[in-house]
């Protein structure tokens, strides 16, 4: 039924971070086809729930990270409240990846990074103790 949906072609990436432009124009077979969508459902199967961050910057100007995640919030956090950036130059703080799938970022030049759940734990921790107080 889905054969004629299968005939090698070319492929084409959305998002073209992690290939290159001959990964996007390689030609693949039926078999690898099905390979790559059989791993795509079993990393869906297996990715932990959202949400997840769908952008990340570091504003130096303002020295924050803004992070906007997939359930429509926004978040702002100060530097001061990142220990991963305490000794980090304000290049080395621009220079972040999110880690897939969208649940970190992370700072190669620094080895270092900020898990998204254990983040949003802790402030949702610190904010309802404050509030209780």
């Amino acid at each position: 039924m889905f054969e004629k949906f299968l005939e090698p072609r070319l492929i084409m990436q959305k998002n073209c971070m992690n290939f290159g432009r001959k990964r996007m124009a390689q030609k693949i077979s039926d078999e690898e086809l099905e390979v790559m969508v059989d791993a795509a459902m079993e990393a869906a199967k297996n990715a932990p729930d959202g949400p997840y961050i769908a952008f990340a910057k570091y504003h130096k100007d303002g020295q924050y990270l803004e992070m906007k995640l997939t359930d429509g919030r926004r978040l702002l956090v100060p530097r001061e409240e990142l220990g991963e950036l305490k000794q980090a130059t304000e290049e080395q703080a621009e220079d972040l990846v999110l880690l897939q799938p969208a649940t970190a970022v992370y700072w190669p030049r620094l080895d270092d990074g900020l898990d998204l759940a254990t983040f949003l734990e802790y402030r949702w921790r610190r904010e309802s103790s404050a509030v209780a107080a």
